[in-house]
């Protein structure tokens, strides 16, 4: 019950104790409020705080070299309130930093890439990125001068060879004549899943290897797959790692990686049909996991459209895992017509649906093998006639029955002189930001 106030007034020992009562409840109530805002203060400050710890920015792992001139994309992830704001790439340029590219990361998962061409300027590289406030770890890396290729292939492309034992009748390759026609780079038959093939192969790599890198050609080594007819994947995963292994024991045998070498290369062509798409993919990338964790260098990869599209999976992870790797195609076609695309179809035929096909239909492609009939005299290499005697204007045919003079497969390279060079020192490697 209330008194009323007209009351209350009147009574003095009334008003004391009232006074009294209000005076603890406001003690109380003081308390109480001053306990609340410490709280919210104290709450206030731990948001933020911890807000802040999770905004940062990240740069995934890049080569330690660089070739000047080369470019390179660069990935990396911003996390917290960071995510979809800009993110700065910056080089280290005496005391001062430069941003060379400004990009936005995604507003759901916070990624970001940005692609980036080395300068020449800097011997010593060192490369953040920056996004507000946030830097990530610097990475120091070192940027070489490129290699001195000529371009003279088809469509301004610098061109290449490869060989086997096809290419051999019994006489040297004249590997000084090559490089003076243009041949800047030269793919050998490494090994050969089949151990009679295999066999075959060591005499021409051992000799022509050497050959070529003194004449100033690039070498590069390739593995001819051999996939078991099995449904065990077991099978399958022991049967590429034996072969990787035998490949990473030529390869170290051939002298390992040096400053002229190219990545190894896995060459999937034929298999058996009753292989399920399946087994093809585990046998595939198992291969190549296996020569990557032997040699610590990405393997390149070669194959043809037609196979790409009808023996691989199409799922997102495997093509994910695939654009990881450079792609050497094969295809007929005349790199000097702008209109050849690589990796689509002619004329009103479907795209060829791979992990490198981007949504043009055109490829992501490193080296493009766009025909199987060079001529064999222009490139020095020794060729007997498919018929008939030897033509009376040439130096290096041989009397006797062969595939003829036009049987040597060319191709070129997509990229420049510090791609290549790049490509040399495992600097370059594909990922998914290149593809649209």
């Amino acid at each position: 019950m209330q008194l009323e106030p007209s009351y209350a007034n009147q009574l003095p020992q009334f008003a004391l104790l009232r006074d009294q009562g209000n005076a603890v409840i406001l003690s109380r109530f003081s308390k109480s409020v001053l306990f609340i805002v410490v709280a919210l203060t104290l709450s206030l400050l731990a948001v933020p705080a911890e807000a802040a710890a999770k905004r940062s920015v990240s740069m995934t792992p890049i080569p330690a070299a660089l070739v000047a001139g080369q470019q390179i994309t660069l990935s990396g992830k911003t996390t917290g309130g960071l995510k979809g704001s800009k993110v700065k790439i910056q080089i280290k340029q005496g005391k001062k930093w430069k941003t060379l590219k400004t990009v936005k990361s995604k507003k759901k998962g916070g990624k970001w890439s940005a692609t980036i061409t080395a300068p020449a300027s800097n011997p010593a590289l060192s490369i953040r990125a920056i996004s507000g406030t946030k830097k990530n770890k610097v990475q120091s890396i070192a940027v070489v001068a490129p290699l001195n290729f000529v371009t003279v292939g088809p469509g301004t492309r610098i061109l290449g060879v490869d060989l086997s034992r096809w290419q051999s009748i019994g006489e040297d390759l004249d590997f000084n004549r090559m490089a003076a026609a243009g041949v800047a780079y030269a793919f050998i038959k490494g090994s050969d899943g089949l151990g009679t093939e295999d066999e075959k192969a060591v005499p021409h790599v051992t000799e022509w290897a050497p050959a070529a890198k003194a004449a100033g050609i690039l070498v590069g080594y390739y593995h001819f797959a051999r996939i078991p007819v099995t449904a065990d994947p077991n099978v399958i995963v022991a049967d590429a790692q034996a072969q990787a292994a035998h490949a990473a024991a030529r390869l170290a045998a051939l002298g390992g990686y040096d400053e002229r070498t190219l990545p190894y290369v896995l060459d999937v062509e034929g298999v058996d049909p009753t292989i399920t798409d399946e087994m093809v993919t585990l046998w595939t990338f198992t291969w190549l996991d296996a020569m990557q964790a032997a040699t610590a260098r990405v393997p390149i990869f070669y194959s043809y459209r037609n196979f790409l599209t009808t023996r691989y999976l199409q799922d997102p992870v495997t093509v994910e895992k695939f654009r990881n790797y450079h792609l050497w195609l094969a295809q007929p076609g005349n790199p000097a017509d702008p209109a050849v695309q690589v990796g689509q179809g002619l004329s009103g035929r479907p795209c060829y649906e791979s992990a490198w096909k981007q949504t043009d239909c055109s490829y992501v492609w490193t080296f493009w093998q766009y025909t199987n009939s060079g001529d064999r005299e222009l490139y020095g290499i020794p060729w007997r006639p498919s018929s008939g005697d030897c033509p009376t204007d040439v130096t290096l045919c041989r009397p006797g029955r062969d595939s003829g003079r036009n049987h040597l497969d060319l191709n070129v390279f997509n990229g420049t002189a510090a791609d290549l060079s790049a490509l040399v020192t495992g600097s370059w490697v594909r990922s998914a930001a290149e593809y649209r």
